[in-house]
């Protein structure tokens, strides 16, 4: 029997934690027990046609897979969560993208909500020269800017006032004023 075989049964599949990651090439390095590999690969959760990028961290969890049983060889798979990155729910109805900065994407199919929670100071950006479409109600909270022109189909409420060419819907008045059946001027 090979002297080395049994510690290559031992080193098929390692735990360890991910001690440093090389952006670049895609490759990170891992300590497990009293070893530390060199700069392998990671597994992905897609790479070719539809490609996912989200390196590891430093610190995450790991499962080294040595298919030949040799470290130089292993690959790093991951998805174990630990203390120091525990899961983000444990509700079996999400399904949650958590980010270092706390921003969250989820979605609840027992409630049917979609949710995308940001920072303080968090943006969002949709470019689709195709357009947008929303259907169903909306609620915008907050100050509202649009560039370009607006056609509405349909009523438009306003509980306030709408301002035109500067001028107020509800504070304007009109010259030439007559009673009956006579017809304004023009807004001053």
């Amino acid at each position: 029997m090979d002297s080395a075989l049994p510690q290559q049964l031992n080193n098929l599949l390692r735990d360890g934690s991910v001690t440093e990651v090389d952006h670049q090439r895609q490759l990170c390095r891992v300590r497990s027990g009293e070893t530390h590999t060199d700069f392998i690969p990671w597994l992905a959760s897609a790479a070719g046609e539809f490609s996912c990028w989200a390196a590891p961290s430093v610190g995450e969890q790991v499962k080294l897979l040595c298919t030949d049983g040799d470290l130089a060889n292993a690959v790093a798979v991951r998805g174990l969560y630990c203390t120091q990155y525990p899961a983000p729910s444990t509700n079996p109805d999400v399904v949650m993208i958590q980010f270092r900065d706390g921003a969250a994407i989820s979605y609840n199919a027992a409630s049917h909500a979609l949710s995308a929670v940001l920072p303080a100071g968090g943006t969002v950006a949709v470019q689709a020269d195709g357009g947008v479409s929303i259907t169903g109600p909306v609620t915008i909270t907050g100050d509202t800017t649009i560039t370009g022109q607006v056609s509405i189909t349909g009523k438009a409420e306003v509980s306030d006032d709408v301002i035109g060419g500067g001028v107020s819907l509800k504070q304007h008045t009109h010259r030439a004023v007559q009673p009956g059946n006579g017809t304004s001027g023009a807004p001053l």
